[in-house]
C-alpha cells in the first residue's frame, strides 16, 4: 500500500469503509420490517388517585417529636405624634430716630439794580440878561 499514489490509495479506504458499514445498514433494515408486523400495543396510563387509609399502630414506647414552630409576635405601635417646638425669632421692627439737623433759612440781601435810560424831554427855561 505504500507504492500506491495518493489517489489510489483513498479510493480503496473509502471502498473499504463502504464494505464495513453495509452490515449496519441491513440490520436497521430487518429491525424496521420486523416492527412492522406487530400489532400496537395498548399502552397503559397510570392515573394517581389518592386515598387515605387510617391505620392505628401501638407502640409500647413514648416517643417524643421535636418540632420548632416559628412565633411571630406583633408589636403594636402608635401612630407618630408632633411635639411642639419653641423656636426663637429675631425680627427686626424699624425704629426712627430724630437726630437735630442745621437749617440755614435765606437771609434777605439788598441787590442794587442798575438804573435805566429813559428819554424824557427836560424843559428848564434859563433867563438870560440883555444889556
Amino acid at each position: 500500500m505504500k507504492d500506491l499514489s495518493r489517489t489510489k490509495r483513498i479510493r480503496y479506504l473509502l471502498i473499504l469503509v463502504i464494505l464495513i458499514t453495509i452490515p449496519c445498514y441491513c440490520l436497521g433494515l430487518v429491525i424496521l420490517r420486523v416492527n412492522q408486523n406487530k400489532p400496537e400495543e395498548i399502552t397503559p396510563t397510570v392515573t394517581l388517585t389518592p386515598t387515605r387509609t387510617a391505620t392505628i399502630t401501638l407502640t409500647p414506647y413514648t416517643t417524643s417529636t421535636m418540632t420548632q414552630s416559628p412565633t411571630v409576635t406583633q408589636t403594636g405601635t402608635l401612630p407618630p405624634t408632633s411635639t411642639p417646638t419653641l423656636t426663637a425669632t429675631v425680627t427686626a421692627t424699624p425704629t426712627t430716630t430724630l437726630t437735630p439737623t442745621h437749617t440755614q433759612t435765606p437771609t434777605p440781601t439788598a441787590t442794587l439794580v442798575p438804573p435805566t435810560a429813559t428819554n424824557t424831554v427836560t424843559v428848564t427855561p434859563t433867563l438870560t440878561e440883555a444889556p
